[in-house]
């Protein structure tokens, strides 16, 4: 993880995600965040630096990340943030979400979701009131069909070794509360080669309503970040891609950071 975006449009949401970030990547060497903002009218762009080199000495104060500023004008926001995704390649992103009504929503917050349905690259999902403490507890949902590609398994080893945290990996295929099914133990054999070395358990949750048990297990094993690996055309896909990402984004009571397969 050495390059971070955080787009920003000066609301409560996405400054409390750059804090958030800000906090998180304190420490980590080598690391810089990239704060980016899209400016709607060509007179705006005097007044947005100004906003933008406020809240990174703001940031600074919160925590100590080298930090670069970016804006542009644009109209289509979410296309502005994609492009500058292509262009610069971070490593992951980090958004905001609120679980305000639609229209007290910010442009940021309602479309982190959007942004997270596509395979840019990692993106983080703050939720509007959660602040940063010391990561040391992380979830990995799966389904237990297929292990997590090898691109996976970097990024989750990366991010316990960076904060020294162990890893929770949930089962959320209901097919397995059955019974223990061979194809099941041969990819729970995978995972714990995959993360040999690397403090690692597994558990099986219900899934009468994901995102309340996966909520009650957060409190239950003081869990600091949830990783989704949403994949197009599968039933995981309508589990915890498309339409429950979406849905865990809004009821998570943690960051959910959001890794395509």
């Amino acid at each position: 993880m050495q390059t971070v975006l955080v787009p920003v449009d000066f609301s409560e949401t996405s400054l409390n995600a750059a804090a958030y970030a800000t906090r998180m990547l304190t420490g980590i060497y080598g690391v810089h965040m990239l704060l980016y903002h899209v400016y709607e009218k060509p007179g705006h762009a005097e007044t947005t630096e100004q906003e933008l080199q406020k809240l990174r000495k703001h940031l600074f104060d919160v925590g100590i990340v080298k930090t670069e500023i970016f804006f542009e004008q644009g109209h289509d926001v979410n296309a502005c943030i994609e492009k500058f995704t292509y262009d610069k390649k971070p490593d992951m992103i980090v958004m905001g979400i609120t679980t305000k009504t639609k229209i007290e929503q910010t442009f940021i917050a309602s479309n982190s979701v959007n942004l997270a349905k596509k395979n840019l690259c990692p993106v983080l999902i703050v939720p509007a009131d959660v602040k940063y403490k010391k990561i040391k507890n992380v979830v990995l949902a799966s389904d237990f069909i297929h292990s997590p590609s090898p691109a996976i398994a970097t990024i989750v080893k990366k991010l316990l070794s960076d904060f020294f945290a162990r890893l929770h990996i949930d089962n959320v295929n209901p097919a397995h509360h059955v019974s223990i099914t061979e194809p099941y133990q041969k990819v729970k054999n995978e995972m714990n080669e995959l993360f040999k070395g690397y403090e690692h358990d597994f558990h099986f949750i219900g899934l009468y309503d994901l995102p309340e048990t996966m909520n009650m297990f957060v409190g239950d094993h003081d869990v600091d970040i949830i990783i989704t690996m949403p994949k197009d055309h599968s039933w995981f896909s309508t589990l915890l891609g498309h339409s429950n990402t979406k849905k865990m984004g809004y009821q998570s009571t943690v960051p959910v950071l959001a890794i395509h397969q």
